[in-house]
């Protein structure tokens, strides 16, 4: 005569099994107290580097704009220094050329009409040096000027304006190159909050602690000194 299987036995069994696969579980993936905290400081240097290096990459997309800007502005100053220059080049020659005339003029005792018309003719900041040439008696004083080029009072604006612009081009390529300077630092940061990420990130794939331990120290170090350089760099 057959017997069915004992129902109380097949129960027992069932749950043996699953208190050791319960077990089993348990041993793989319960960690104690220390890899917790490990596991733990692991994942909040992950996620601290993880943000100071989107930080730093923006920063540093920021500087190259600040670069950009401040290199256009120094070319278009140095090009408007450019045309001032040329323009005092002009006025220079001017000013020698109706000189030249007014002495060629003189020399011959020329009309003193004409004289008059041609100091008419001279530009103000010319004028106004000649005016002063003129009081130092030149015709008789050996000792003074021979030109009124030489004298104090003779100025071309248009050469002012040109070292003016020049000394402007000077100072925005210099804020270019610092913040060219400052961006390269932001990169350097986000390189070295890479293998922050590299260090924690790896540091989970070992089974052994104190490999685990040491990995994720020295990612943390690595955050440390980044954070440190990373305070210290302006910002935009």
């Amino acid at each position: 005569m057959q017997h069915d299987p004992d129902p109380i036995r097949d129960g027992s069994e069932e749950q043996t099994d699953f208190s050791a696969l319960h077990d089993a579980i348990r041993t793989v993936t319960h960690l104690d107290p220390t890899d917790r905290w490990v596991e733990i400081l692991a994942a909040t240097v992950l996620a601290l580097a993880t943000i100071a290096s989107a930080w730093s990459a923006y920063q540093s997309t920021r500087w190259g704009g600040v670069q950009a800007e401040a290199y256009a502005q120094a070319g278009a100053a140095r090009a408007e220094s450019v045309r001032a220059s040329d323009l005092a080049d002009a006025d220079l020659t001017i000013d020698v050329e109706y000189f030249a005339i007014w002495l060629d003029e003189a020399g011959q005792g020329g009309d003193k009409q004409v004289l008059a018309l041609l100091e008419r003719a001279f530009r103000p900041e010319f004028h106004t040096a000649f005016e002063a040439w003129l009081t130092t008696d030149p015709l008789n004083n050996q000792s003074g000027p021979a030109t009124p080029f030489e004298m104090e009072e003779y100025e071309l604006a248009a050469e002012q304006q040109a070292e003016e612009l020049r000394s402007e081009a000077e100072a925005a390529t210099a804020v270019a190159v610092d913040a060219n300077q400052t961006g390269d630092n932001y990169v350097l940061t986000t390189v070295l909050f890479a293998s922050v990420l590299f260090f924690a990130g790896i540091s989970t794939k070992f089974r052994g602690r104190w490999v685990k331990f040491t990995l994720v120290i020295l990612g943390f170090l690595a955050f440390s000194a980044g954070a440190v350089l990373l305070i210290s760099f302006p910002v935009h």
